[in-house]
């Protein structure tokens, strides 16, 4: 059968694939992660716009509710049967509110003859209205050229009768009361005003109650707002009237994400709501005009007979655009902060999980690049330790049939001489079954450590003695240097004994024409703590450099071994590597290519008491 052909071309083909797959994904996850941020930041400004916008139309219809108790009738005059009727209304009023506290006290503004004019205020206790002297919060309403002149009242050019105005500054809604006062042959009727309805606000009551409810309201979350919130008076973010977190400093709401007027234009390029334009407020009530046939409009054209009005009452600010400013930003810092910062979230997640699959993907290829290396030697292993099984086997089968033939009858010494090649390639066979035993153990979990005190001397002695008779069958000069003294290692004797076998072995099979091997034991107090060194060293065809990061894995045989033609499995020193891991020591090596290799194995010193040993130094 023949085997088909390696292509690592179609590997790298692959590979490539789908890294320009991930290439193209990772664009394309871009740009939707562009667009959807896009989207979200609209989506926001929406969500934001209508927060205001319904923030605005609740504090107008809280204020309009107030003002549809207060209001007069149209045929009504500033007289005593009008103030018990006004404050009929404030009693029935506070009654039925649940914002009884945001008027603290009613006036009437009442002219005096044609020159002159005096303030009323409401006494809710005996209810009635009795004169009062000007408040100081009340003065900047006389004071208004606009309000009165010569000491007569006047309504303003931008008033509508019988429709209410917010003065911010005090805060206090205003409504001016006209009354007819005849006909004129051939011309309309006209009307004289009478003076005016003044309704104050409790500051501290829109301050403590009624701003943080709406704000609440509709920018209120689960953990906390999303949006900061500030509304400011007339002196702008120095001049605050709300904030939603007081600790934040002015400047904060220095370039907000929304800025209105909470009774004017909407700020922000947002559309005003429906029905206000200019400095006009949405419809409070329609307005009665039963008794006002024939008054003049606005337009100065007079209203219909029979019926309402096309007019209605509107809430006004008393100045173009208003002075109380909704300020709103988000908590973040602006909208853009917040969405850019969502779209690096989005873009660090999703790339992150495209740099997984990149990750996955290398180290797919870099186990499937493993798997075949380990694969392939494995089959050089194969290769390797059949030729090795072929050589003690072919020997052994030689002299069995000298042996059987009768060829070295006749000599005892032929045949302790057969018997002795027998027994010595029938070990070899063991050690090499052993090895790979003992590598098949490891990886099934089965490997077992008996750990204890052992002396290292003990173990040199014992490793020895099993490769004396090799080491002096070959010529070789074997040097040991124990140091006196060395404290006993926490170990398994026997794998311990196993793996300085297998450096031993490995010394001797490549220490070329020079047949000397050394070794030594000592002990260190390193970085790790105290230790014992027990290095095996040999003068022979050494490691090339780039052989020896991959010299203690499994079936890995170097270069040099290969042309020199040493006979060897590719086991022991990875063996030897993970016995000794297994004891919490290491191997390390060191190297020059035709001068020799040294291997040394790091063992802690026990911390179990035991006496340490007084073996004196020997060399031999």
């Amino acid at each position: 059968m023949k085997l088909l052909p390696q292509r690592p071309w179609i590997s790298l083909a692959v590979v490539g694939v789908l890294a320009c797959v991930l290439v193209v994904l990772a664009v394309l996850q871009y740009l939707w992660i562009g667009q959807v941020s896009n989207a979200e930041r609209d989506r926001m400004q929406a969500s934001l716009n209508t927060a205001v916008i319904q923030l605005r139309r609740d504090l107008n219809y809280e204020l309009q509710q107030v003002g549809a108790a207060l209001q007069l009738d149209s045929s009504s005059s500033l007289d005593e049967p009008a103030w018990a009727s006004l404050a009929r209304r404030y009693e029935n009023w506070t009654l039925t509110s649940t914002n009884a506290r945001l008027v603290s006290g009613i006036y009437v503004w009442e002219s005096v003859g044609d020159d002159s004019s005096r303030l009323l205020r409401l006494d809710p206790v005996l209810k009635r209205f009795e004169a009062v002297a000007w408040p100081q919060r009340l003065e900047v309403l006389r004071t208004r050229a606009d309000l009165q002149s010569a000491g007569a009242l006047r309504l303003p050019p931008e008033m509508r009768p019988f429709a209410w105005n917010l003065i911010e500054e005090i805060p206090l809604l205003l409504n001016p009361v006209l009354r007819m006062t005849g006909e004129r042959s051939g011309a309309a009727p006209f009307s004289r005003l009478r003076g005016y309805i003044l309704v104050e606000l409790n500051s501290e009551y829109l301050r403590r109650q009624l701003f943080p409810d709406l704000v609440e309201r509709y920018f209120g979350a689960t953990h906390g707002f999303m949006y900061q919130v500030a509304i400011v008076g007339p002196g702008g973010e120095s001049d605050v009237l709300y904030q939603s977190v007081p600790t934040l400093p002015p400047t904060f709401f220095s370039s907000p994400d929304s800025r209105s007027s909470l009774f004017g234009e909407l700020g922000s390029g947002m559309p005003p709501p429906e029905g206000n334009r200019g400095t006009e407020g949405r419809r409070m009530f329609p307005e009665d005009t039963s008794r006002m046939r024939g008054m003049p409009s606005r337009s100065g054209q007079p209203l219909g007979r029979g019926g309402r009005g096309r007019g209605a009452i509107a809430l006004l600010s008393n100045r173009p655009g208003g002075n109380w400013m909704l300020l709103v930003k988000h908590h973040e810092g602006s909208l853009e902060q917040a969405v850019a910062g969502q779209r690096r979230r989005n873009l660090a997640v999703s790339f992150g999980i495209l740099l997984l699959l990149a990750i996955s993907m290398a180290m797919i290829v870099l186990s499937t690049r493993r798997a075949q290396r380990l694969a392939n030697l494995q089959m050089k292993f194969v290769a390797g330790i059949s030729h090795e099984l072929r050589t003690p086997l072919a020997v052994i089968c030689s002299a069995g049939e000298n042996l059987a033939d009768g060829v070295v009858a006749g000599s005892d010494d032929q045949v302790r001489q057969y018997g002795e090649l027998v027994r010595q390639e029938g070990r070899r066979l063991t050690g090499m079954v052993e090895q790979i035993l003992q590598f098949a153990g490891n990886r099934a979990g089965r490997k077992q450590l008996h750990l204890r005190p052992t002396g290292v001397a003990e173990i040199i002695d014992t490793t020895l003695a099993k490769v004396r008779p090799m080491f002096e069958a070959a010529g070789f000069a074997v040097e040991v240097s124990i140091a006196p003294g060395l404290p006993p290692v926490q170990a398994d004797p026997v794998l311990l004994a196993q793996g300085l076998e297998n450096l031993v072995n490995n010394a001797f099979k490549y220490s070329g024409n020079s047949r000397w091997i050394g070794l030594q034991a000592r002990s260190e107090n390193t970085g790790r703590g105290p230790e014992i060194q027990i290095t095996v060293e040999d003068r022979g065809i050494g490691i090339e450099a780039a052989d020896l990061r991959h010299i203690f894995d499994p079936f890995f045989r170097g270069r040099g071994a290969i042309e020199a033609q040493v006979h060897g499995s590719g086991l022991g020193l990875s063996l030897s590597q993970e016995a000794i891991a297994a004891m919490g020591g290491r191997i390390t090596v060191k190297s020059t290519p035709g001068a020799g290799s040294s291997f040394t194995i790091h063992l802690p010193v026990s911390t179990h008491p035991k006496t340490a040993e007084n073996d004196p130094v020997r060399t031999g």
